[in-house]
């Protein structure tokens, strides 16, 4: 093969590369991979006031895991409270920075005026990467 041959195959796969990356645009496909990832509630507390009758704010502890192949930029995390009378209480939070193949632990408070926490669940998260 000379080198003109050699010019017009490296032309021809430029030429492909950029007419599929084109078609990538337009349809609406992606080259690079979401980010993925997993959270956690690592554990939740919450205190009992006397002077108060009722109790104190909801601290929960949680875990985000970037399991994808891109670092995530951005998170929000919205979690929620069940009470023992039935009542639902739901916060957002945010973060940022979580590389590829690492986690970060995160916290947030929850008030649930006054009323006994029975359980505590991530309801849905979203990720960013730019």
């Amino acid at each position: 093969m000379d080198q003109g041959d050699s010019l017009t195959v490296r032309r021809a796969l430029l030429t492909v590369i950029l007419l599929g990356s084109i078609l990538a645009v337009i349809t609406g496909c992606s080259i690079i991979s979401p980010p993925t990832a997993t959270f956690e509630i690592i554990e939740w507390t919450q205190g009992y006031r006397g002077y108060l009758r009722g109790y104190d704010i909801v601290w929960v502890y949680f875990k985000v895991t970037n399991t994808g192949t891109v670092n995530i930029d951005y998170y929000e995390v919205w979690i929620e409270v069940t009470c023992v009378d039935g009542s639902k209480y739901q916060e957002c939070t945010n973060g940022s920075n979580v590389l590829r193949g690492s986690y970060i632990n995160d916290d947030m408070g929850i008030d649930t005026l006054r009323r006994q926490a029975s359980s505590v669940s991530i309801t849905h998260y979203e990720l960013t990467s730019y």
